[in-house]
Formats: structure tokens, sequence, C-alpha cells
């Protein structure tokens, strides 16, 4: 099964009952759908919970881009990523129903990694190298570049929409057409104004070097940390993982 096209519905001439909400409502809330599914870097909202989870939202799948969520399987903290065969269809994307990745299976390489770059004969080169990537021109963001492709696949619905018009489609429905489209990319053009609007602080060598200090040792405090407990100081390096089901990690 296959959800179809906006171009591919069929309407009734005439209204056979009353309307619950009128075309225009309908229009503006499939084109606000239409946006959000095309965003790929909108977020879940984050759900309380009591269990301690060591990368909660520092992990995310690499087929979507999106977070992985935490869950408890055997008695033992997982991440998983669970999309339904319907979505990823429409998404064209290969994934499977659920991806899960043990706790217990990651956490060993980022302790190795953060405990051998925060050395303390490792530190001065670790401190010019966070210097050099913060003076560095950043990249265009995961959300701006969605934005754009969203503005972009507007603007060619658009014209494509017109010509249809031109072509003798139905003037109505050809120019609801062009509304959802105008719509959509009038919802991208925010995002992409919020997603370039933010400018990051960029830090002195000396308050890195003050901030790096101040955590103390990193071996030490890794070895001494229940893994429950490893999320604020991996929250605070800015630690960021991609999981893919081929390669691992």
């Amino acid at each position: 099964m296959a959800w179809n096209t906006p171009d591919q519905w069929i309407w009734s001439a005439q209204p056979v009952h009353q309307p619950l909400i009128s075309q225009t409502t309908f229009a503006h809330a499939q084109a606000k759908r239409h946006a959000r599914s095309t965003q790929t870097h909108l977020e879940r909202k984050p759900r309380p919970t009591t269990r301690g989870y060591a990368l909660r939202g520092l992990i995310r799948c690499a087929i979507c881009q999106r977070k992985m969520q935490g869950t408890f399987n055997n008695g033992k903290p997982h991440y998983r990523c669970r999309y339904n065969a319907e979505y990823a269809k429409n998404a064209a994307l290969d994934h499977p129903l659920t991806v899960y990745v043990r706790d217990e299976v990651i956490l060993p390489e980022p302790d190795k990694w953060i405990a051998k770059t925060f050395a303390p004969g490792q530190l001065t080169a670790t401190l010019q190298a966070m210097r050099q990537a913060q003076s560095a021109e950043s990249p265009t963001t995961t959300a701006a570049a969605a934005a754009r492709r969203t503005i972009a696949e507007c603007d060619r619905r658009i014209v494509q929409y017109q010509a249809a018009l031109d072509a003798g489609t139905d003037p109505k429905l050809a120019t609801e057409w062009i509304n959802q489209a105008q719509s959509e990319k009038t919802s991208a053009q925010q995002d992409l104004l919020a997603a370039t609007a933010v400018q990051p602080e960029i830090l002195t060598e000396d308050q890195i070097k003050h901030m790096v200090s101040g955590l103390g040792s990193m071996t030490d405090r890794l070895l001494a940390t229940a893994s429950e407990r490893k999320h604020p100081l991996y929250e605070s390096f800015g630690l960021a993982l991609t999981l893919t089901c081929k390669s691992g990690l």
C-alpha cells in the first residue's frame, strides 16, 4: 500500500454533505503535514524517564538521521530506532522496522577516546584542534540544508503546477496545489532563517583550557562514574554518535 500524491486525488464536482472543515483549512493542514514529513531535522519531544541513559539524545540512526530512543531490554539500557514500513517506503528509505544497540557495547569506545584525547600529554594538541575547529567556517547545518531542499522542491512543484494550469487543468484544483506548495515554501523559509540566525560563540584557547582543566582527570572520572551517570560528561563535550546497521559505529 502507498499514499497517493495530491495530484492523484479525486474530488467531487459538488459537495455531497456538509463539510467538517473548509477546503482552505484542509489545504493548510496538508501543507503543514507534508512540510513536517520532509524536514528531517525535526526532533522527537523527549519523554520523561526515571532510568539513566548515558547517550540520551546523543546517538542517531545513520539511515533516517533521527535521534534513537532509550529503552530497557532484559534489564539493560538499549537505544532503539523504530520506523514503520509504510513511512520508510513513503520516504524512500531502506530502514528496518527496528534498529537496536546495547548501551554497554558502545560506551567503552568513547570512554577510551576521551581519556586518550584529554590526557595531560595530549592536552595541548587537543586544545589547538578544538580552537581550529571553531575558527574554521561552519558547514551548512542539517536543518538549513533540509530547509533549502524543501524550498527548491516547492519551487519545482509550483512551476509544474503552473504549467499544468496553462495546459488546461481544472483552475480550482491547480490553484490549491500551488497554494499548498507556496505554504510549504513559506514554512521552509522560516525554518531556514531560524537555522542560520544563531551564530556559535567562538571560545578562546584560554577559555577552552579552563573548561577542560575544570573537569579534572578524564580517566579517573570515566572509571569512577557509573554508565547511567555519564550523560552530563558526554553532553558537555558535545559527543555525537551515529549508528550504522552494517559497519557499526
